[in-house]
């Protein structure tokens, strides 16, 4: 066991907000991140460790089928330290490939299976893996790109049927409904793993091994390899266990893209933390999830807003469908939700606690929540408070000097989950990583109680004559109006002003509303440089395959006009 490698001071306001039974500090597990699925295999060999379109896994078998990827690896010739990709589908072969990547001592890299053959080359050259996993429906591009990275050994092919019930995959590849694709040269996943679980095990340096490896978006540059040590995957589980432990979440749902960090990350290791069972879904459909959370029985929830806006539209259509009663805990990250979709989900999962988070893949990713108590009283707007051993500051742009209370900064965070490096890039790691201390790129402020506000990225930021404009700020506000389903603020180039506020807005079916109408709206609540000069209307925004609004895509429009 060890300790976070920072001590935050217990002097800090939010430890006043924290649920009386969780611990400020904790003592961490040395151990590598499958250390839980291991434990699980010993101490519950039968609880469901994997549901997958009704097959279950139970944990004795998921370890077997880990070892089993990992002994296979070692044949193949695979070292300690060797990149394996895993062009990521939602599917138990994901999962299987990325902790028997672990346990073979090499590092899996969980990447978007929608990216082009070009865009394959980038990170094939970058991390020059050695062996890849695709589904056979991605097999075409993978395999066009790997000839450009000649050190690619062996295409891993699989299909999402494989782990269907038998009669399930048999009539769905019989009926086209799954197709199946050839792939030459490939080896099945399957015939890969068809070896015993005889692994030859590997010693992990908790805090030195990297577990695992996330990239960045990219939106602002070339992508970036997010390196994730055991220690920081494991510190970020044991934290949400705590945070949650007089909680029941015993089963939770994998519906968000396992290349994400949200679905890589606290998703996953917190079902493994409690032997719990994980209900796969390789793409969400509204009612297939629906569907699918009261048939299993689901209590942990781990969406983004757009997954939720999704249900609330579904529940406001059919409003006699029976409400999620099962669940118990219900999250919401990677990207603000708004006040609107906040209250009416409260009335969909109305035995649940409701927790918005926020961090970053780099910091695997949470590193504030809303505390789980029930009496705790949100604020639209707020992303919680510093989760345990976290220590969070804002500082000045420039002089990186910390600010008073409820001014806006840069967020800087020290925690244990804080990423080792960003692979093949010394320059960028020193730039954003000091002593431990994340300089995250977010701005954001911190009130006298110690909760945290996020308002936008420094390059999102508006510059209205010498003013800084927060696009989040006049967000909030528009998404108060009861005709607004969706707003993204962008900053637009003005003689005058030198930069002035634009605002994107998606009204709710139905709604008519005018320009006028809105840029008034917003002068009751915002001073005048804050205050939107142009209103255009969308049928919907860009978002990322996570749901998150792309602010940098309707700058370029914008540009390009």
């Amino acid at each position: 066991m060890s300790k976070a490698p920072y001590t935050v001071p217990d002097s800090r306001p939010w430890f006043k907000l924290y649920n009386s039974n969780v611990s400020k500090h904790l003592d961490y597990i040395d151990e590598p991140l499958y250390y839980f699925i291991d434990k699980a295999a010993q101490e519950k060999p039968q609880n469901i460790a994997l549901n997958f379109f009704g097959t279950n896994i139970s944990y004795r078998e998921y370890k077997e089928l880990i070892e089993k990827f990992a002994h296979a690896l070692q044949l193949a010739g695979i070292q300690k330290g060797d990149r394996v990709l895993i062009m990521a589908v939602n599917c138990p072969q994901s999962l299987i490939a990325l902790y028997g990547s672990m346990k073979a001592g090499a590092i899996p890299i969980p990447l978007n299976p929608l990216y082009t053959a070009k865009e394959l080359e980038y990170f094939f050259k970058d991390l020059q893996p050695r062996i890849v996993l695709t589904p056979d429906s991605f097999f075409n591009n993978v395999s066009v790109a790997a000839k450009a990275t000649p050190q690619i050994e062996k295409i891993i092919s699989t299909n999402i049927s494989d782990y269907f019930p038998p009669i399930k995959g048999f009539l769905a590849r019989l009926m086209k409904k799954v197709p199946v694709i050839e792939c030459p040269g490939s080896i099945s996943f399957k015939e890969f793993i068809n070896v015993s679980a005889d692994y030859e095990k590997v010693a992990i340096n908790s805090k030195e091994d990297i577990a695992l490896m996330v990239y960045t978006g990219g939106t602002t540059g070339e992508p970036k390899g997010v390196c994730l040590t055991h220690f920081n995957m494991m510190a970020n589980a044991m934290c949400l266990d705590e945070w949650f432990k007089h909680i029941t979440i015993d089963s939770s749902i994998l519906v968000v893209p396992l290349f994400h960090i949200y679905g890589c990350g606290p998703i996953i290791n917190l079902t493994n933390t409690r032997a719990g069972k994980l209900v796969i879904q390789p793409k969400f459909h509204t009612v297939d999830t629906l569907k699918l959370l009261q048939k299993e029985k689901v209590n942990g929830l781990f969406c983004v807003p757009a997954i939720y806006a999704a249900f609330v539209k579904y529940y406001q259509d059919n409003p006699n469908e029976p409400k999620l009663t099962n669940v118990t805990f219900c999250a919401s990250g990677s990207t603000p939700i708004s006040s609107y979709i906040w209250k009416e989900l409260q009335k969909l999962v109305p035995n649940s606690y409701l927790i918005e988070a926020y961090g970053l893949s780099e910091t695997c990713p949470g590193i504030t929540m809303d505390p789980a108590n029930k009496n705790y009283e949100k604020e639209i707007g707020s992303v919680g408070i510093p989760f345990i051993d976290t220590d969070i500051k804002i500082v000045d742009l420039v002089s990186k000097e910390e600010v008073p209370v409820n001014t806006s900064g840069e967020i800087i965070i020290n925690a244990p989950s804080n990423f080792k490096e960003y692979w093949n890039k010394p320059e960028k790691t020193k730039q954003v990583l000091k002593d431990n201390w994340f300089y995250s790129g977010d701005i954001g402020r911190i009130n006298k109680d110690g909760i945290v506000f996020v308002e936008g990225r420094k390059d999102d930021m508006i510059n209205v004559r010498g003013e800084k404009v927060w696009p989040r700020e006049v967000e909030q506000v528009l998404e108060k109006n009861s005709k607004v389903l969706d707003v993204a603020v962008i900053g637009i180039a003005n003689d005058y002003y030198g930069q002035a506020v634009k605002a994107c807005v998606v009204l709710k079916e139905g709604m008519i509303a005018d320009e006028k109408e809105l840029i008034n709206y917003c002068k009751e609540s915002l001073v005048e440089y804050k205050v939107p000069i142009m209103i255009e209307f969308f049928k919907e925004l860009p978002k990322s395959n996570i749901g998150k609004t792309l602010h940098a895509v309707l700058r370029k429009r914008e540009s390009n006009k």
